[in-house]
């Protein structure tokens, strides 16, 4: 069905314009997309009209079809949720109810999860902590005038001297603008490999630095950049693509975030060495709608690479180019699944799609693609500079060099840490993070967003790695780490989980689709009629029918946290008896 209907639209459109871009342009001019309008476009571009709605109705930016004067999102994930999320946005919702020109809705994570509870307010986010900003911004929604508040900053904390430094390297620089990016040495590493090393000596530099993929799954890069490179192009026009996954969404984590709008060049650089060593001649950033600051950041570095003839010309006097273009995502988390994010990049709905194949063999329009996080890509310049064996001798294990991992507010110094792999989850809260905040007693720790287990202080010593967390039951994941606290009721993160996957499914396989709805119903009554050994049977049961009959890891992995907390924590559910 996706091949049709893709077929039938780069017919009419050509494969440089998709009804998602159509409907996105329309939507960031008006605000919302009517019944009208659907029909309208569909009738222009010669499409169904099923076609047109079903993509509008999927994405959450795109699904409004009734203009508001005032939106406010409220952030409901797990770190805000800790913060107080539900409470504010119920007194959001109370204090704003006579203004029928303001929308109150959710979002699963803006980013600033040691700041929460947070909320985007007509496109801005903020942190809504303190009570007097609150009331700033439900008096100027009310009044109709300029809150007059900044977006937040997130705190960082770099290695301290004799720690390695790889993914904050220019963090307490300026390096932004391009003049400043290129005096702190900013794509001399694409600059030497174009000019010394052959596309299979740059695969082969990355695959001695054994770097995994930092988007969760830990998949080896220059094994899939070997992949790319030399799966055959089924329609003989040789396109190769690079697809930087930058619809970081798990709840928790803003390191991607934080590395675009600090060090926006190093990425479009590890973007441009990913395409020369995959043999690739086109780049797509696919950046999440929830950060409008490094949407912005990221578009002028583009626009000052692609002036210094980095991007869309010959790099220094080579035969490589590679044209970079950045497509804004529209609220839907599952895009952060890969399969799912090319085929909103191709103008359907974000479906996941069964592999094989995968997508370095047959990935955007059919071709070869390599997918690949911010954070890794992030790499590629050091290793480049300073050789993959070095890299290679940082980390532990299987899993070598540093991870950068983000901390939300229960901590005494919330804020983004870089680590060499190996460091224990103990070292990282209480060492680095300072411990507990003030009045605040240990519970348990969730690390790699919705999909992670969570674990219990038994957990604490174990190293942060992929292998070792997934020995107890853990998940890297993008490295967002929240931490809840003896007033954090277990039972209601889980009723949150599971009511995120029912939200966020993409609704094409049952397990997931029904099978999360089914979940938020049983713990709701548990909390309401109370805890039986029939409902906690139940429970499990659906855990394990989503466990083992999702298509994608939404589905699949979402009950592992649920597990773990029925497992671990099973006086959080005996309360409720």
């Amino acid at each position: 069905m996706s091949s049709n209907l893709i077929a039938l639209q780069n017919r009419f459109l050509g494969t440089g314009d998709t009804v998602y871009d159509i409907l996105s342009r329309l939507h960031s001019q008006q605000g919302y997309i009517s019944d009208a309008d659907i029909l309208r476009i569909a009738r222009e571009h010669h499409l169904p009209p099923q076609h047109v709605r079903s993509t509008a109705k999927f994405y959450e930016e795109l699904a409004h079809d009734r203009p508001a004067r005032h939106v406010v999102k409220v952030c409901n994930g797990e770190a805000c949720g800790a913060a107080g999320g539900s409470t504010l946005k119920a007194e959001l919702e109370c204090d704003l109810a006579g203004s029928a020109d303001v929308r109150v809705e959710e979002v699963s994570c803006l980013g600033y999860c040691g700041k929460g509870p947070n909320a985007m307010v007509d496109g801005t986010p903020l942190s809504l902590r303190d009570p007097e900003t609150r009331a700033i911004v439900v008096r100027s929604l009310t009044e109709d005038t300029a809150h007059g508040l900044e977006e937040p900053t997130n705190a960082f904390y770099t290695p301290v001297e004799g720690k390695p430094r790889i993914v904050m390297r220019h963090f307490d620089g300026d390096v932004v603008s391009l003049e400043h990016a290129r005096r702190a040495g900013i794509y001399d590493a694409l600059e030497k490999a174009v000019a010394a090393m052959t596309p299979a000596e740059l695969r082969a530099e990355v695959t001695a630095s054994q770097l995994r993929g930092r988007g969760g799954a830990g998949f080896p890069t220059g094994t899939k950049f070997q992949t790319v490179a030399e799966s055959p192009v089924s329609d003989g026009s040789g396109r190769r693509f690079v697809v930087v996954n930058f619809d970081e969404g798990d709840a928790g984590a803003y390191i991607d975030k934080e590395i675009v709008e600090r060090d926006p060049h190093s990425l479009i650089e590890g973007t441009l060495l990913a395409a020369y060593a995959c043999g690739a001649q086109e780049a797509v950033i696919y950046a999440r709608f929830e950060y409008p600051q490094a949407i912005g950041v990221l578009r002028r570095a583009v626009e000052e690479a692609q002036a210094a003839e980095f991007i869309g010309s010959p790099v220094s006097g080579s035969s490589f180019r590679c044209d970079v273009r950045v497509v804004e995502g529209k609220g839907a988390y599952i895009c952060g699944e890969e399969t799912s994010l090319l085929r909103s990049l191709e103008g359907l709905p974000a479906l996941v799609s069964t592999r094989p194949p995968f997508p370095a063999q047959k990935g955007l329009w059919g071709c070869p693609t390599a997918v690949n996080n911010v954070e890794t890509l992030h790499n590629l310049p050091w290793i480049v500079a300073h050789g993959g064996v070095a890299y290679s001798a940082l980390g532990h294990e299987r899993s070598r060099g540093t991870k950068a991992v983000s901390l939300n507010t229960r901590v005494r110094r919330p804020g983004m840490y870089e680590v060499e792999f190996g460091v224990t989850l103990r070292e990282l809260l209480f060492d680095l993070a300072g411990g507990m905040e003030e009045g605040q007693r240990f519970k348990a720790v969730q690390i790699g967003g919705p999909l992670g287990a969570i674990l219990s202080e038994r957990a604490l010593d174990t190293p942060i790695d992929f292998e070792s967390l997934a020995k107890v039951g853990g998940l890297l994941g993008h490295g967002g780490i929240v931490v809840y606290s003896h007033e954090d009721d277990l039972v209601h993160v889980a009723r949150g989980l599971m009511k995120f996957c029912a939200v966020e499914s993409c609704g094409k396989c049952f397990p997931c689709r029904i099978g999360s709805v089914r979940g938020v119903e049983l713990i709701d009554q548990m909390i309401e009629t109370g805890v039986t050994e029939s409902r906690l049977a139940l429970l499990g049961d659906l855990c394990e029918t989503m466990k083992f009959g999702s298509l994608c890891g939404l589905g699949g992995m979402l009950p592992a946290p649920i597990e773990s907390i029925l497992r671990d924590f099973p006086q959080e559910f005996a309360r409720y008896r």
